[in-house]
């Protein structure tokens, strides 16, 4: 067990091994706190893609062997990382990241029932929406608001001039003659005039209005096929649409969050909180060795500044002087 945390962990085996058990306590505790994230990524992963995005097993399996890598190495690094305020800023951006992305992601495939049933109202929203722009689009083409007015107009000619027709028939208007004369006539044609105008019109806008239909059922069917209901982003906003307009959902949204935060920072957390150890101790007490060792090394009394430790006429000549005796005898 010990031997499999240090690999986790990116400890020296050796070094852990004979060390105190509280040192071996917590290597195999962080390892643990490893796990937990990276197994929950790899469910996610694989239900993500298996059940809700109906990958196939085969990018299901593959999905969450993926994520479970990502996950690992982005933990691993967090383990054996040493530093500053910056960095565990850095940390915890990552888990809010990580963390809210997994709660997205376990929700998509707990509520997937849910969320299908929200699917299927985006869509027809959709579905009306593209129906609506294809109209507009078709009656701003053909002119549909001057059709419109220019009907309007020749209904307003024509019933004035029915009523003149009726008016003039009862002498109440024009001649004041009762009944069916000359006037009356020629008014009644100028009425049948107008009628045909009407008609005429009306029967364009009935052709156009039939073209129409065709393209608005053509665009509507359109959307309808290519509208996919196993996307990601399409899923994502059903849920928070969810989320939005019930409470019960919010409540249980932020539950699983909390539950996925409390996961995720359980690394940092026990990379904050514990107390150093006698291996973190001896880590850091080889590291000040090594530099003071470098400091040594690099001051004008260090023996890399004597040539004679690596060039031996020059130790012939210390020891010449040590003697006393001349070089030059």
């Amino acid at each position: 067990m010990l031997k499999t945390a240090c690999t986790l962990t990116g400890d020296n085996y050796q070094l852990v091994a004979s060390d105190t058990p509280a040192s071996k306590k917590k290597i195999t505790a962080m390892a643990l706190a490893m796990m937990v994230p990276i197994l929950i990524w790899v469910f996610n992963g694989f239900m993500l893609s298996w059940q809700v995005l109906e990958t196939g097993l085969g990018w299901a399996v593959l999905t969450g062997i993926v994520c479970g890598i990502i996950v690992f190495f982005v933990e691993k690094l967090i383990v054996m990382a040493n530093g500053n305020s910056w960095l565990t800023f850095f940390r915890v951006c990552i888990g809010v990241i990580v963390a809210a992305l997994g709660s997205i992601a376990i929700d998509e495939v707990v509520f997937k029932k849910d969320i299908d049933t929200s699917v299927v109202k985006l869509k027809g929203k959709a579905i009306q929406q593209t129906r609506d722009e294809a109209a507009t689009a078709f009656e701003s083409e053909f002119g549909y608001a001057q059709l419109n007015a220019t009907i309007a107009s020749a209904n307003s000619a024509y019933e004035s001039a029915e009523k003149a027709v009726i008016d003039e028939a009862n002498g109440t208007y024009g001649t004041g003659r009762r009944g069916v004369g000359k006037i009356t006539a020629l008014k009644d044609k100028k009425a049948s005039e107008r009628k045909a105008e009407l008609d005429k019109l009306l029967a364009e806008k009935a052709k156009l209005d039939e073209k129409k239909q065709a393209i608005i059922v053509e665009a509507g069917n359109t959307r309808s096929t290519t509208y996919n209901e196993n996307a990601l982003l399409i899923r994502i906003k059903a849920l928070f649409k969810l989320v939005k307009e019930d409470s019960y959902m919010l409540t249980t949204y932020l539950l699983f969050t909390l539950l996925l935060f409390f996961f995720e920072f359980l690394v940092v957390v026990l990379k904050l909180t514990w107390k150093k150890t006698n291996y973190e101790k001896k880590l850091e007490m080889i590291e000040e060795i090594g530099y003071r060792r470098m400091e040594f090394l690099k001051q004008k009394n260090s023996p890399l500044t004597d040539p004679g430790n690596y060039m031996p006429r020059f130790e012939m000549a210390r020891q010449a002087l040590k003697k006393g005796s001349s070089l030059y005898k």
